[in-house]
C-alpha cells in the first residue's frame, strides 16, 4: 500500500474512533479501538433540570426582586441609560449591549491573552489559532469560557429579540433576561476561570432555564 493510501486510511480510521500505528520495520498494522464509557450517558440526566429550574427562575425574578436590582445596576453602567430608559422599554437593548461587549470583546481579548500566556514567544498574531490545541490550565479555561459565552449568546439573542418585539416593558421578562446575563457574566464566567465546577454548572443551567422561561411566557401570553 502506498504511503498516501496509508495516510488516508489512518485519517478515516481516526475519524471513526480507531487509532492506527505501524511498525517501522515490518510495516505491520496495529489497530486500537477507542473505548466508549457507557456510564458517561448518565450526564444526560441533567437535561430535565433545564425545565425543572424554570419555576425557580420565575420566583427569583419577580418584580422588585434582588435580580431586578442587580439587572438595573448593570444596565445603568451603559452610558446614557438611566431609570427612564429601563421603564420605557430600552432595558433589553442595554442588557444586550453589555452581553455583546463581554462575550465578543472582553472575553475574546482574555482568550487571546491566554494564548499569549501559554507561549514563550507570546501570541502568534499571524496564525492566532495555530496553537490552541496545546493550551492547558488557565489559558485553556480563558479560551473555553470565551467559547462557552459565544455558544449561549444565540439563545439569548433570540429570546431578547422576541421579548423586545412582544413585551419590551414586561418587568418579569426583562428580569429573566437580566438573570441570564448576571448568571453568565458574574457567576458562570468567573467560576469557569477559577475552575469551580458546581457554581459554573448551576449558573449555566439556571441561565438557560431563564431563556426557556422567557420564550414560554411570550408564547403563553403571560
Amino acid at each position: 500500500m502506498s504511503d498516501e493510501k496509508k495516510q488516508k486510511a489512518k485519517q478515516v480510521a481516526a475519524e471513526n474512533g480507531v487509532s492506527v500505528t505501524t511498525n517501522a520495520l515490518d510495516q505491520n498494522w496495529k489497530l486500537t479501538v477507542t473505548r466508549i464509557n457507557p456510564a458517561g450517558a448518565a450526564v444526560l440526566g441533567a437535561a430535565p433540570l433545564y425545565l425543572a429550574l424554570v419555576p425557580l427562575t420565575s420566583y427569583l425574578t419577580k418584580p422588585n426582586s434582588v435580580v431586578q436590582k442587580l439587572s438595573e445596576t448593570l444596565i445603568k453602567l451603559v452610558p446614557g441609560v438611566g431609570i427612564s430608559s429601563i421603564s420605557s422599554g430600552r432595558a433589553i437593548p442595554a442588557l444586550a449591549a453589555i452581553y455583546l461587549f463581554w462575550t465578543f470583546g472582553a472575553s475574546g481579548a482574555a482568550s487571546a491573552a491566554g494564548q499569549a500566556m501559554a507561549r514563550e514567544e507570546g501570541l502568534d498574531n499571524d496564525h492566532p489559532r495555530k496553537h490552541v490545541t496545546n493550551l492547558e490550565g488557565l489559558p485553556l479555561r480563558l479560551r473555553s469560557a470565551h467559547y462557552a459565552l459565544m455558544e449561549n449568546f444565540p439563545g439569548f439573542a433570540l429570546a431578547a429579540a422576541l421579548a423586545q418585539v412582544i413585551a419590551p416593558t414586561d418587568s418579569q421578562v426583562v428580569n429573566l433576561l437580566g438573570f441570564h446575563v448576571v448568571a453568565k457574566l458574574l457567576v458562570h464566567y468567573p467560576a469557569y476561570l477559577a475552575n469551580i465546577a458546581v457554581p459554573r454548572t448551576l449558573a449555566h443551567i439556571s441561565a438557560t432555564s431563564a431563556l426557556i422561561n422567557v420564550c414560554w411566557r411570550l408564547a403563553a401570553g403571560a
